[in-house]
């Protein structure tokens, strides 16, 4: 139990970064995450279809949303002062840089494949799960799907940066 505790502890930073959440937070869910765990393995729940590492990872992760989600909802901020209005000016300044960033993007698009532009579109865009992307494009495998979706990000990332620098 050492060894699974020390092995994975690295989590609690990675989503320390990610969710802005306490060390102290993180911990408690990490050690819940760990007793539930070895519960699972104990019980034959674990059926060893993914790495340890990676069945651990995805339960203190979703631990950490429910986490975030439980202390989140429900709550209201009651203000006094009004917030400051943006200058129209900036505002309209704003506004055309967006819009000059996504023709950039969408540029960039059309020069992916078709698989990739529908994957990217598909996902950052109207915000579709990976299992519906996957049987749109006709990847069922979930696997497959992430390496592919992996792959056309990547492809996307270089092509930005490589723009960018040549600006």
């Amino acid at each position: 139990m050492k060894t699974l505790i020390d092995e994975h502890y690295g989590f609690v930073y990675k989503l320390k970064a990610e969710t802005g959440l306490s060390e102290g937070d993180l911990k408690d869910l990490y050690t819940d995450t760990v007793m539930l765990v070895v519960e699972h393995i104990e019980n034959g729940l674990f059926k060893g279809q993914s790495k340890l590492s990676t069945y651990f990872y995805r339960i203190f992760y979703f631990k950490t949303i429910d986490f975030i989600r439980k202390n989140a909802s429900n709550k209201i901020d009651y203000v006094h002062d009004l917030p400051e209005v943006d200058d129209l000016q900036q505002n309209l300044t704003r506004d055309l840089e967006s819009r000059d960033e996504m023709k950039q993007i969408m540029l960039l698009l059309d020069k992916l494949s078709s698989p990739c532009r529908e994957i990217i579109m598909d996902w950052a865009y109207w915000g579709l799960n990976a299992n519906e992307i996957g049987e749109k494009i006709g990847e069922p495998d979930p696997v497959k799907f992430s390496k592919l979706k992996y792959n056309c990000l990547d492809k996307f990332k270089k092509l930005w940066n490589k723009q960018i620098t040549s600006i």
